[in-house]
């Protein structure tokens, strides 16, 4: 089951959380996947990210 979530990469092993996600991310990526040592179980896993904007305007 994939585990879809917001700003925080979660260990699929032991359900660590990075929420330093900047960290793993070039300057203009807007999706892709890499893989990763969990900082806390030390199992490799890999990571999807991709970028999601929201709009909103109003009057002036």
């Amino acid at each position: 089951m994939i585990n879809h979530m917001a700003d925080v990469i979660e260990c699929p092993h032991c359900k660590w959380k990075i929420s330093n996600v900047h960290d793993y991310l070039e300057v203009g990526d807007m999706a892709g996947e890499f893989e990763l040592n969990c900082e806390s179980c030390k199992k490799p896993f890999k990571v999807d990210f991709y970028s999601v904007f929201y709009f909103a305007t109003e009057k002036i």
